[in-house]
């Protein structure tokens, strides 16, 4: 016997109904015509397969119709032990320093001074070298982060790169930098030198136009903004394949009263297909949502980069398709190492010992917290009463496993992504209905 996959979505679309599946990722849109035949089929599904029984297969494989003894939720849960525990890319992330040129009102961190020392380096090499012999990693993803990471970017990012990047290349195996930065300290000397070390991808913020960023992001008082931009124009000129994901931290009033539109115009047109612009609310003025889910300022600026030419994909930052997890921490193979030989997980916490997950010992090996490993991996994040009963999970996974451990289970719909959310699903379906259909038009133009 089969049912109707509890996971279909029909959005409409103008004169056009799209149809989408968050568990197969297969989205296409009918007729008006079409989508009332398709809906009648559906109400009998038996005489559907008998009278149209290649075009029920296709929705069985493309499962939008599923067999009554099998559960979809398997599929996520498959794909989230995948990646997971299985996907051995792994994620490093070291933070030289917690001190920070920049005194943001928002930051979480308390910028102790001090960077890390030639003792805990030589831990960090007998790190690696243990998980390619004893994990057998698959490739390593060196993450800096901070703090600002390049106070310290001769004396501890160049160097400790290099020495890394040797110990992944002797074992054959590949190796992947990036890093976390205000910007502020990027010189065009230090582009060249990043593209050297194989530093590809880097997450840069403004905080909205240049009267309102100078105001909350300034160094002692001196403007930034101009300087921000000028490392980006530097990392575009001298990374022939960089990304530079542009987060705009933001408020209600950063999207009203920011001139947004004059940021983006302001990129140079050469620069833009390297950028990404990603919007994210700052944590402290999140609250429910508008009554429809979205934010019509938000969305208005986010289609005008799509127009200006920028790397915009996405507009939502907590619903994707087919992405298993929550947020990259919640992956077994990722690990952030302070400067002081203490190990976390969240990079979104203070670095205080409440938060301290392990530390890293001589011989290069993590001594854990098992107690709080076991409550952070013991579950997906989705394996709770409120999110298995959520027709969006597929989409949104659930709240991250940091959030998780620090929430009693009777509040758990306080943490939920979806009521603060900027973005609804309906939206997000059309957004990725419109990227399939441009990459469809570009690949026939190629053709």
């Amino acid at each position: 016997m089969y049912q109707l996959s509890f996971y279909n979505y029909y959005v409409n679309n103008g004169d056009r109904t799209i149809y989408f599946n968050s568990i197969s990722g297969q989205i296409f849109s009918v007729s008006e015509q079409e989508h009332i035949f398709l809906q009648n089929q559906f109400n009998d599904l038996i005489s559907f397969e008998l009278e149209y029984n290649s075009v029920f297969k296709k929705f069985v494989d493309w499962e939008f119709i599923t067999d009554m003894e099998r559960d979809q939720k398997d599929v996520i849960r498959l794909i989230n032990h995948k990646k997971v525990f299985l996907d051995k890319t792994y994620r490093l992330v070291i933070n030289p320093t917690l001190e920070c040129n920049f005194r943001c009102w928002y930051c979480y961190e308390d910028h102790v001074a001090g960077k890390m020392n030639e003792e805990t380096i030589e831990k960090i090499k007998k790190h690696v070298k243990l998980m390619i012999k004893e994990e057998r990693i698959s490739s390593l993803l060196l993450d800096w982060f901070g703090g600002e990471p390049l106070l310290y970017f001769d004396e501890i990012i160049v160097p400790l790169s290099e020495q890394l990047r040797d110990i992944m290349t002797e074992n054959g195996l590949p190796f992947f930098t990036q890093a976390t930065t205000n910007g502020s300290l990027i010189t065009e000397e230090r582009a060249k030198k990043m593209n050297e070390l194989g530093m590809k991808h880097f997450q840069i913020t403004l905080d909205g136009d240049e009267k309102r960023h100078n105001r909350i992001r300034n160094m002692n008082g001196a403007p930034s903004y101009k300087q921000i931009l000028q490392g980006i124009y530097y990392l575009c000129d001298n990374i022939p394949d960089v990304n530079v994901t542009l987060r705009i931290n933001y408020d209600t009033q950063t999207l009203e009263k920011s001139n947004m539109k004059e940021v983006f115009e302001m990129i140079p047109a050469k620069y833009r297909h390297k950028i990404s612009p990603s919007f994210q609310r700052v944590w402290q003025t999140e609250s429910k949502r508008n009554e429809d889910g979205n934010n019509p300022n938000k969305l208005a600026i986010f289609e005008y980069c799509k127009e200006l030419g920028y790397d915009a994909e996405n507009p939502s930052s907590c619903l994707s398709v087919l992405k298993g997890h929550t947020c990259y921490v919640d992956r077994y193979y990722h690990t952030e190492i302070n400067f002081d030989g203490k190990i976390y997980k969240c990079t979104a916490r203070a670095y205080s010992d409440e938060y301290v997950l392990g530390e890293l010992q001589d011989d290069g090996h993590i001594l854990w917290n098992q107690e709080k490993m076991r409550k952070m991996y013991a579950k997906a994040t989705f394996e709770n009463e409120m999110c298995l009963a959520c027709k969006h999970m597929p989409l949104c996974t659930g709240p991250c496993s940091q959030k998780l451990m620090e929430t009693p289970k009777e509040l758990l719909h306080t943490i939920c992504p979806l009521t603060t959310a900027d973005v609804n699903v309906d939206t997000f379906i059309r957004n990725l209905y419109d990227g399939k259909m441009k990459a469809l038009q570009a690949a026939e133009s190629i053709s």
